[in-house]
């Protein structure tokens, strides 16, 4: 089985929503429990993040288009790196749980930076395409993406310097910036998706529903009246 590469951009835009969502959730009893409560589920957000953000890349290198090469590059890569950096998160988490909280707090500090810098790249990205009517929103939902990214990172660095109280505030802030640029995000692929298909469907008027004909009732003309 094949996947089309716009399904797959719409699939991944909804996996990192997803995942942004339960990472969220679970920054947010971390937070407020000042515990490590909430801890599986920023691990489990990450991961799915991470898928979310593969898929996405995978999707735009099948739509690759030579005519808008440069924009495509800076997008394709920033979903790698933020799928690297949500990875990095899920490990930093998880050796957290294991009992080295301050070797775990820096490598989730890491991966935060390469996921705050990927989504700057598909920002980027973003504004080198042609003007449409997704172009601004995906440059909203990735910067706002970035900036919690980087939130998130100076957040950790607080808590390395035993100030937790501020750093888990930051901490908490960043990831809700977060989720709320996976969702816009998620608005500006879906238009996105919808404008790849009906480029497709003028192109390829037979290939759409069963009722597209190639000449009108109009045009037709009877020679025996």
């Amino acid at each position: 089985m094949t996947f089309r590469g716009e399904d797959l951009l719409l699939s991944g835009a909804w996996v990192l929503g997803i995942g942004s969502l339960i990472d969220t959730i679970g920054q947010t009893q971390q937070t407020f429990t000042h515990s490590d409560q909430g801890k599986d589920l920023i691990v489990k957000g990450n991961g799915i993040e991470a898928f979310g953000n593969s898929l996405q890349a995978i999707g735009r290198t099948k739509l690759f288009k030579p005519e808008r090469e440069l924009a495509q590059i800076y997008t394709i890569f920033g979903a790698w790196l933020e799928a690297a950096g949500n990875s990095t998160n899920a490990v930093g988490v998880s050796i957290e749980l294991n009992g080295a909280e301050e070797e775990g707090v820096k490598i989730d500090t890491l991966g935060s930076g390469v996921q705050g810098l990927g989504a700057a790249f598909e920002a980027v990205g973003a504004f080198l395409e042609e003007d449409s009517s997704y172009r601004e929103l995906a440059i909203i939902g990735n910067s706002f993406i970035s900036l919690g990214s980087f939130l998130a990172a100076i957040g950790n660095i607080y808590v390395l310097n035993e100030k937790s109280i501020i750093g888990e505030r930051i901490l908490l802030v960043g990831s809700w910036i977060q989720v709320i640029g996976a969702f816009i995000l998620l608005h500006a692929i879906t238009l996105e998706v919808e404008h790849i298909k009906q480029e497709e469907h003028e192109k390829n008027p037979k290939n759409g529903s069963g009722n597209s004909y190639p000449y009108s009732y109009n045009n037709y003309s009877f020679s025996n009246t």
